[in-house]
């Protein structure tokens, strides 16, 4: 009995030596890993993307009319950036180019006017020419009729002679384009409207003009303001 005593002692004192000698490999280092995005937003975000798109939903943008000239505008926006506004123009105005009205002078009366609509008309088809012809029949040039209306002097050029071999003297019209209006949009960017104490710095020195308020999300986009 002693001798297995013995032997089980020399037994656990060389397996504490090769513990002692060669340590146990350690468990792998993980590396750590970034987070999953989930898509959850936090509620602090959540109240403060809800405020702010009701803010947008309701702010209101002030259409300013009544500038005399490109000058009155340069300056006004000036002053609007200054006090921290945004400010863009209403209206991108195309270039307009002048047209051509080609017609009859009017007749003394409304029955006049008539019987030349119907003969000028059948003339017309006799001689295989089309013409937007047309009576007017209010205004300052009631009992007239109007041939067409061109883009081009050379047609309408081109109309009044042939009509004038039928035997009518048509006139051309040149009619200049309108006249750009000058309009801005006006919003504050902090807050819902464009209180009346800026307002009033903006048009202290500028009786003239004046606005309307509308929602800015059914007139413009954020992007057109500068």
């Amino acid at each position: 009995m002693r001798y297995v005593v013995v032997s089980l002692l020399l037994v656990n004192l060389t397996y504490l030596g090769w513990n002692l000698g060669w340590p146990a490999p350690g468990s792998p280092t993980r590396e750590s890993r970034p987070l999953l995005n989930t898509g959850l937003t936090l509620i602090s975000e959540f109240e403060s993307r809800t405020l702010e798109a009701e803010l947008e939903a309701s702010r209101l943008c002030s259409l300013v009319t009544g500038f005399q000239d490109d000058l009155e505008v340069a300056d006004f926006m000036t002053a609007a950036i200054g006090l921290g506004l945004e400010v863009a123009y209403a209206v991108d105005t195309p270039n307009q180019e002048r047209q051509y009205r080609v017609y009859l002078p009017p007749t003394p009366s409304a029955e006049i006017a008539g019987l030349t609509l119907q003969d000028l008309t059948v003339r017309l088809e006799d001689a295989d020419v089309t013409a937007e012809i047309a009576l007017v029949t209010r205004g300052d040039e009631r009992n007239a009729i109007t041939l067409g209306t061109f883009e081009s002097a050379t047609e309408a050029v081109s109309l009044r002679d042939r009509i004038s071999i039928l035997g009518y003297s048509p006139q051309i019209e040149r009619i200049q384009p309108q006249p750009e209006r000058l309009e801005l949009w006006l919003r504050a960017p902090q807050s819902k409207r464009v209180d009346e104490l800026e307002w009033l710095d903006l048009t202290g020195e500028r009786s003239n003009l004046s606005r309307i308020e509308n929602l800015c999300q059914t007139i413009a986009q954020a992007t057109q303001f500068q």
